[in-house]
């Protein structure tokens, strides 16, 4: 069961009343608690009440049919679905007299709730989370309002960590926005030095420290070592002897953090774990981590750890046109750390590269029916579960080495890279990967007869099967046999999602097109949209009038969002609004013309500008070609003749001819 799940009791169960929907928050499987969320419109205020459940009463209820699962997972707030994909600029466009953006209204309620949101899981293990809210909301300064700062704060950490979930839906509510540059004095508790010590640590001092840390941080270097190289190379400060001892100063009195300011911002934007690595180094930084035994013995949850790699197909594919042997590709698969099932699945065209880690991400965020749809594999929902991404996901060091981390990506929690030579740092995985037997003799190759968009629909199925058919023996426990649970990926997996042991964080598709796709250039015509010279239409799109506009002002350069192994369908944002766009297949065309990838588009593409090109330059050579042919058959030269002024003259010899002329036709006849 995944966060935003809604879970309805019909019958009624403890405290929760007949047909009310709640939102599941939270399993955590070491405390045996279950966290559920009711948000409540009494028409004037929002409000979100926490409901606490033991697990194992939450986990008989969903047995006895007591709770049930309504199948549907909220991406996105209920009270903010009338601007449910559609772009923050869109927004912001139609607007005439703004005098606070869009961006700055949800910034200023994520500010008033980015300490808790630091402290999720302290505030979600503990007895009483409200209490816990309520007694942070009353301690800022300004004090919040408990009932609206409840709201923010499960609404942003069940909606997927999506900042625009926590858009006002009719009026403008600010929050207390700590990072507003109007504000010079420096919050938090007083400093033993003084009650006005130190400087505020607005938006643009965090971002200097943050930079700084990045660029001098080193494994031979202390916390007080990295500090005094950050506020001297990148704040300007110099130290002065005042006072009897040394001390940081700037020369023009700028502001910059102190080392109890620098050390806290640091902890807050990068994980524990992430911060003994880069300050101990990864072999020592090993002796302080980890747990003996399975990699999957730490986790809890589904989703919780996910692991990526990439690997080779052995077989040589069969080329499109001559159907000869040629090398195959990279296949990446995410695979789950506690279920070992196979989450998602991207392909690169040739060496592994960051666009096939990418659509491995596309396909966990938009669910896997879709995605094979993509690749024209249907499937039914059972066979191959699941949709959302991980909090903790882990990358070697190959193409996806720099994949931005925190904060610049808001649903990841933890991106670790495992070190160089290092396969047992990812052995889920690796383990995960097919083999080949090793033949002994004459070296020789196999040349399969798939193509490459065949192979690639091959691989999507062998994903599916080895869900179904992996042994997963050694991840099973007493409850699980006991329950009747299959020894798969696939059982274990079903059974810890139906328990509400998943930690994955949704995603709207929109959102899943514009951050795992590659955006390539294209233009709207006024009858289709034209993407490597290839036409693409929708009806939606048509009922838009973008091709009516198109016809009246134009070609229109828009960019469109593709998947580098399939562009039978494309993506384009057109007034803020997302259309998938399908190929047009001319009737006289193969049917096969539609599977191609986006380097093969390119190349048939830039055969067509050749061929038009070299067109452009024979016509010149036909046309005198044949004129000099025509002038051999009449002596006379294509164009002869002189134009005159007037009408022709209908005089006797113009008579006389038109006669022999029509004399002429009735002997042809």
């Amino acid at each position: 069961m995944r966060m935003g799940s809604r879970i309805i009791a019909p019958e009624g169960f403890l405290c929760l009343s007949k047909d009310v929907t709640y939102h599941f928050l939270n399993s955590n499987g070491n405390l045996n608690r279950v966290r559920l969320v009711l948000f409540s419109d009494d028409g004037k205020m929002l409000g979100a009440n926490l409901i606490t459940l033991t697990r194992i009463e939450f986990e008989d209820a969903l047995e006895h049919g007591l709770l049930l699962e309504d199948g549907t997972v909220d991406k996105f707030p209920p009270w903010l679905s009338g601007i449910q994909g559609v772009s923050i600029q869109q927004l912001e466009s139609r607007r005439h007299s703004a005098k606070e953006t869009y961006d700055q209204k949800v910034n200023k309620r994520y500010a008033a709730i980015s300490d808790l949101v630091g402290r999720r899981d302290e505030i979600l293990s503990c007895d009483d989370p409200d209490a816990f809210i309520n007694a942070h909301a009353k301690s800022m300064r300004p004090v919040q309002n408990t009932v609206r700062l409840r709201l923010w704060f499960y609404t942003y950490i069940i909606f997927g960590n999506n900042k625009w979930a926590l858009m006002p839906p009719l009026h403008r509510i600010g929050g207390w926005n700590r990072l507003d540059p109007a504000r010079k004095n420096k919050l938090g508790s007083p400093s033993r030095k003084g009650k006005h010590y130190g400087y505020h640590s607005d938006a643009e001092m965090r971002e200097k420290i943050i930079e700084g840390f990045i660029k001098y941080k080193s494994i031979t270097k202390t916390w007080e070592k990295v500090y005094g190289d950050v506020v001297t190379k990148i704040f300007g400060c110099k130290s002065f002897y005042l006072n009897g001892s040394m001390q940081f100063q700037h020369p023009e009195g700028k502001a910059f953090p102190t080392f109890n300011q620098y050390r806290s911002h640091v902890k807050r934007y990068f994980s524990p774990r992430d911060l003994l690595f880069e300050l101990k180094g990864q072999h020592k930084a090993k002796l302080k981590l980890g747990a003996a035994g399975s990699f999957a013995d730490s986790i809890t949850n589904i989703y919780q750890r996910v692991e990526f790699d990439g690997y080779y197909i052995s077989d040589k594919i069969s080329g499109v046109i001559e159907g000869s042997a040629i090398e195959s590709f990279c296949v990446v698969r995410a695979v789950c750390g506690l279920s070992g099932a196979i989450l998602g699945i991207g392909f690169a065209e040739s060496k592994e590269n960051m666009d096939a880690y990418n659509m491995a991400l596309f396909c966990m965020a938009i669910g896997k029916v879709k995605y094979c749809e993509l690749f024209g594999v249907d499937i039914e929902p059972w066979e191959w579960p699941g949709d959302g991404l991980s909090g903790g996901i882990i990358f070697d060091r190959g193409p996806a080495a720099c994949y931005p981390s925190k904060p610049h990506v808001n649903w990841l929690k933890a991106h670790e890279c495992t070190p160089s030579y290092s396969g047992q740092s990812k052995g889920i995985i690796e383990s995960s990967h097919r083999r080949d037997k090793k033949l002994l003799g004459q070296p020789s190759y196999k040349h399969s007869k798939f193509n490459f968009v065949e192979m690639c629909r091959r691989e999507i199925v062998q994903a599916i099967e080895d869900n179904r058919c992996s042994d997963a023996s050694r991840r099973m426990n007493d409850d699980m046999y006991r329950a009747g649970v299959k020894p798969t990926p696939l059982g274990i997996f079903n059974y810890h999602d139906g328990i509400g042991r998943n930690s994955c964080i949704s995603m709207e598709f929109d959102t899943a097109v514009r951050s795992f796709l590659k955006a390539c250039p294209a233009c709207i015509k006024k009858d289709a949209v034209y993407f490597y010279g290839r036409k693409y239409r929708t009806p939606e799109l048509e009922a838009s009038g973008v091709f009516d506009l198109a016809a009246r002002s134009g070609v229109i350069n828009v960019s469109v969002f593709v998947m580098a192994m399939c562009v039978r369908h494309i993506w384009v944002e057109v007034n803020g609004v997302l259309y998938e766009l399908d190929f047009v297949r001319p009737a006289s065309a193969h049917p096969g013309m539609a599977d191609t990838t986006l380097r093969g588009l390119q190349e048939i593409d830039q055969l067509r500008r050749d061929a038009n090109a070299d067109h452009r330059e024979e016509k010149p050579a036909i046309q005198q070609f044949y004129g000099q042919k025509i002038k051999s058959l009449t002596e006379k030269d294509r164009d002869a003749g002189e134009r005159k002024l007037g009408r022709p003259p209908k005089n006797g010899a113009a008579e006389r001819d038109t006669a022999d002329y029509k004399r002429f036709q009735g002997k042809t006849k």
